[in-house]
């Protein structure tokens, strides 16, 4: 009765005063017997597990891990991840090759309890108790459970008879100060556990080689791995592949057994034909540390032993002793990045050379530390685990390597120059503010940034801490975070109170800041003044990130002093004493995570103080930071009216890119023997927070034939001047969504033929177009869509000098159905509508190379006379017959024949409305199923001549020789206006009906890199 009361006080009081607890860990202890059957996949098992409650509540219930059952279907977590990442290996996959976790029974001291599943979340349960577990009592929870094992899409899996058998048993989650944990499996995710004692008992077929968390307790097992080594020894000395054809499993089993003490996860690896190697690392005490290597033949893997004792003793010495008495590391199918770590036991993907396969090793060897002894919660705060053990890897890197951040080949360094792909990394994504701060749940982050921001920027940050405070410091304060909370369950206050409280300088900046949000340091010098004896330098922190920096002076590139300069933001004014000295320099050896390094630096004389000195460099890729490059590249242009033309184009460095960006290309053409070319300016502003991500305003200029004089037997050409603005809105990093608004002014000069006694034939027409647009893109792998809303208005004086004036909607949506591996049907929607245009009755259609009284008409098939503002690249925009007056773009109406701007008032282009509905679709064919693709359009456009028929249709071949570049469209089906019309050119061929598209604006340089970055 006691017992009752107290524990009604308990539950209805004691989770109230949640955050008022002081630090407790749960116990976890688990007895585990386990058969593999290597003909069906699966493991039959049955668990007991010891539950120490230390907790100060009364717990009701217990949160259950089952992540087998992340495989069990592609509903799970795990496989919308994965699909959010575009990887359909999964989702792809046959039910054979999925996997799950059955035959639960669970009894707790001989009682039954109940298993409430999650109805989101099959991996995911609570254990309902059938009595209160107070506090400082303890449970025996037992129960069967039968493991299909999945194809390996992720962690645990087979690929045939080799076996990674990981998280692979109920689990229960960590009940911590901060309450439950219970988590879905996820494959960019990883884990929270509590500690105890494994006790694993292993049969299989007897000939397998079994690597796993623990130590062996079997001598006859040990004799057999023994004998392997021996084996193996032979064969790597011979070179010598012993298992080169498939083993057959023995039919006699063996059982195994393994104790771990002290670990909160057990994981298991099997293969028969591993080759085996055994060492032994000795620590700084004299412990001695078996290390293990189990791989399949590689040469690489020969030595994975010197690598793994020599990162144990790298760790130990650096943190703390390693508490273990054997590591191991094993090679083995692996889906979850390249490597992934056990408690003693480290599991290694395939490897390319003996650098980067020492480089895993030691990556996962050091998660023993980061998450093995300190067990911070993963899939919340990963930056501490994946974060600082990257810095601890990268120290060991750079004291056993040379160049370990240059990671292009010396021919290629020659050209860009020496480039650290960490501080790269940094700059492509922080420059476009999509960056994402460290300390954040692993769910939130992109693929690519859990990568660049979880591990690369971290491990930088936190080697910026190291040269801040000193290495001894930085040493010294982290053994004594290793000695507090190894085997505990740390928070990232708990890191922070540590470096808080033992030293002296002020680290708001790394913990408050760095890790915690997305703001910037950028400091700029503005100024140098000299008074008296001293110089005063001016320096403003553009960001808001107050990031400490040393500030250098420099003699002919040589540091003749710094001094480290506490953070700050705004302005402030710096005192260097005056000596003999060229040049002031932030952060010279480029450490620091300053957004812009060329506004660090200032000359003492000089009229470009704070310029670096210029370099000419064809087409620059990456930017020279110790130089102010210039690009000057050759390049080539065609079309039909200006023929070919050559130039230079002028441009900055591409990567990692700037707020601004500029260049320019001017041609001449050798047909029309003029100047040709292009010009583009723009700046951006990007903002931390709120619905508008960045707003980039900007301008750009062009000038190329249009047409042929024929009358001069010269080339008219158009002039156009474009200022914009474009809102660009954010969007969840995670998906592929491009959300934007832009409003364009077209300002356009055209040289057109005129038949006015005084005109000479030829006069300059200028307008101006308004374009706004929005534009919604989700480019998600299963059923992209597009939609876009244009608008264009325009008032002009037709040739009788009445003012006329039109508006123009175009609406298109654009959906892809995925119907089999990498092959879509697309559908696409598109329609334009005039809400106002004083022509709308006309039944001319627009053209530009004549004076005419109809602007911005709309056409069922898109050519170069539609394209009224220059937008597109036309390399016969005018012409009425010929190859050029072939080539469409998939606008508006989206058809594809092409009957040349002489017939452009005969058939479906109008003044009104015209509405299209545009079929294609991949075959599912291997090879050319994505080359060979059929089409059909049909479409409506509302005209004023009866003669000419309202509906259209057709239907062909799209030859895709290079996806999104160039098509060919081979039409078949054809409505009897489109034959009838062809029929009617001159020398009618079906080589005319055949038309293409050319995508090639898609293709500058600039547009490039910003897809792919």
């Amino acid at each position: 009765m006691d017992k009752i009361i107290l524990y009604l006080f308990l539950l209805i009081w004691g989770n109230g005063l949640l955050s008022q607890k002081s630090y407790f860990q749960q116990e976890v202890n688990n007895i585990i017997k386990v058969r593999l059957d290597d003909i069906s996949n699966t493991l039959t098992a049955e668990i007991q597990i010891e539950y120490i409650n230390h907790s100060p509540d009364v717990l009701d219930k217990i949160g259950i891990h089952l992540w087998p059952n992340a495989y069990s279907s592609k509903q799970t977590a795990f496989c919308k991840q994965k699909i959010l990442q575009r990887d359909l290996e999964f989702y792809d996959a046959p039910n054979e090759q999925l996997g799950k976790i059955s035959g639960l029974d669970f009894e707790i001291n001989g009682i039954k309890a109940k298993l409430e599943s999650d109805s989101k979340n099959p991996d995911m349960a609570w254990l309902m108790l059938p009595f209160p577990l107070l506090p400082e009592e303890r449970i025996s929870i037992v129960t069967p459970f039968n493991v299909k094992i999945p194809k390996t899409f992720s962690r645990l899996g087979h690929v045939n008879q080799t076996y990674q058998i990981t998280q692979w048993y109920p689990k229960p989650a960590v009940y911590d100060r901060k309450g439950w944990h219970l988590m879905p499996y996820l494959d960019q995710g990883e884990f929270y556990s509590e500690f105890g004692r494994f006790e694993v008992q292993i049969s299989l077929p007897r000939n397998y080689v079994v690597g796993a968390t623990g130590v062996l307790q079997n001598n006859e097992e040990k004799a057999f791995l023994n004998e392997r080594i021996e084996e193996s020894s032979l064969a790597i000395k011979q070179k010598v592949n012993l298992f080169s054809n498939k083993i057959p499993s023995s039919k006699e089993f063996k059982t195994i057994t393994y104790i771990a003490e002290q670990v909160h996860d057990f994981a298991w690896f099997a293969d028969k034909a591993f080759y085996v190697q055994k060492g032994e690392a000795i620590l700084n005490s004299g412990k001695k540390v078996e290390t293990w290597a189990m791989f399949n033949y590689n040469e690489y893997w020969f030595k994975a032993i010197q690598y793994l004792n020599r990162s144990i003793k790298f760790y130990s010495d650096l943190i703390g002793e390693y508490p273990w008495p054997q590591a191991t590391a094993v090679e083995s199918a692996l889906s979850a990045g390249a490597g992934m770590e056990y408690p003693m036991i480290t599991v290694i993907g395939n490897e390319a050379s003996f650098r980067s396969l020492d480089n895993v090793i030691t990556h996962e060897v050091g998660h023993n530390w980061f998450y093995g002894i300190l067990a911070s919660n993963e899939r919340e705060h990963p930056f501490m685990d994946e974060g600082i053990n990257t810095y601890y890897e990268n120290r060991y890197m750079n004291n056993f390597y040379r160049d370990v951040n240059h990671f292009l080949p010396p021919v290629l360094e020659k050209w860009l120059g020496k480039i650290d792909e960490k501080e790269l990394s940094f700059l492509i994504f922080a420059r476009k503010y999509i960056d994402q701060y460290p300390n954040q749940n692993a769910e939130n982050f992109n693929l690519l940034n859990y990568g660049t921001d979880v591990y690369m920027k971290t491990g930088g940050l936190f080697l910026y801490l190291e040269k801040y405070i000193g290495k001894d410091k930085y040493d010294e304060l982290m053994q004594l975070y290793y000695n507090t909370w190894k085997f505990k369950h740390p928070y990232p206050e708990d890191l922070k109170s540590i470096f808080v409280k033992n030293d002296t300088n002020n680290l708001d900046w790394l913990f408050d800041n760095a890790l915690n949000n997305n703001s910037k340091s950028d400091y700029k010098i503005c100024k140098i003044e000299t008074r008296h004896n001293e110089r005063i330098i001016t320096i403003k922190n553009k960001g808001a990130l107050k990031m400490p920096f040393i500030l250098s002076a420099m003699k002919n590139n040589e540091i003749v002093d710094q001094s480290w300069v506490t953070g700050f933001t705004g302005k402030n004014k710096l005192k260097i004493s005056k000596q003999n000295i060229d040049k002031i320099m932030i952060d010279p050896k480029y450490e620091s995570y300053d957004l812009y390094s060329n506004n660090n630096i200032i000359r003492t004389q000089g009229l470009f103080k704070k310029m670096e000195p210029i370099k000419l460099s064809i087409l620059p890729i990456i930017d020279n930071k110790a130089k102010t490059e210039i690009g000057i590249t050759p390049i080539l242009g065609f079309n039909s009216y200006n023929g070919f033309m050559t130039g230079l184009y002028f441009s900055k460095p591409l990567i990692p890119g700037k707020y601004w960006d500029i260049n320019l290309m001017p041609m001449y053409a050798f047909k029309s023997k003029s100047i040709t070319g292009r010009l583009h300016a723009s700046i951006r502003k990007y903002f931390l927070d709120g619905p508008i991500h960045n707003i980039n305003i900007g301008v750009s200029a062009k000038r190329y034939g249009y047409d042929d004089d024929r009358i001069n037997l010269s080339t008219l050409h158009y002039n156009k001047i474009m200022p914009y603005i474009e809102f660009n809105f954010r969007t969840d990093l995670k998906k592929s969504i491009d959300s934007r608004f832009v409003y364009y002014l077209n300002y356009i000069k055209d040289e057109v033929l005129s038949f006015k006694l005084d005109s000479g034939f030829l006069i300059n027409q200028d307008y101006i177009i308004h374009q706004m647009g929005y534009k919604y893109k989700n480019d998600k792998i299963l059923g992209p869509y597009e939609f876009n809303l244009g608008m264009e208005f325009q008032k002009f004086k037709s040739t009788t000098s009445l003012e006329n004036q039109y508006l123009r909607i175009d609406l298109e949506l654009t959906k892809k159905l995925r119907i089999a591996k990498k092959r879509y049907f697309e559908i696409r929607f598109a329609s334009s509508f005039y809400p106002l245009n004083t022509q709308f009755k006309s039944t001319a259609i627009s053209s530009r190379n004549v004076l005419n009284t109809t602007r911005g008409s709309a056409g069922l098939a898109f050519q170069g006379y539609n394209d009224n503002t220059n937008d597109e690249l036309f390399l016969g925009r005018s012409d009425a017959s010929g190859i050029w007056s072939q080539q469409v773009q998939i606008k508006q109406g989206g058809f594809k024949f092409a009957h040349g701007l002489t017939q452009r008032d005969n058939i479906g282009n109008s003044n009104s409305f015209i509405f299209a509905v545009n079929l294609s679709s991949d075959l599912p064919i291997k090879k050319i199923g994505k080359l060979v693709r059929p089409y059909f359009d049909m479409g409506y456009s509302k005209i004023n001549m009866e003669a000419n028929q309202k509906y259209l249709y057709s239907a062909g071949i799209n030859l895709s020789l290079f996806q999104d570049y160039l098509d060919l469209y081979l039409p078949i089906i054809q409505s009897k206006a489109i034959k009838e019309l062809y029929l009617s050119l001159d020398h009618p061929t079906y080589f005319k009906q055949i038309t293409f598209s050319l995508k090639l604006k898609m293709l500058s340089i600039k547009e490039l890199t910003q897809m792919i970055y």
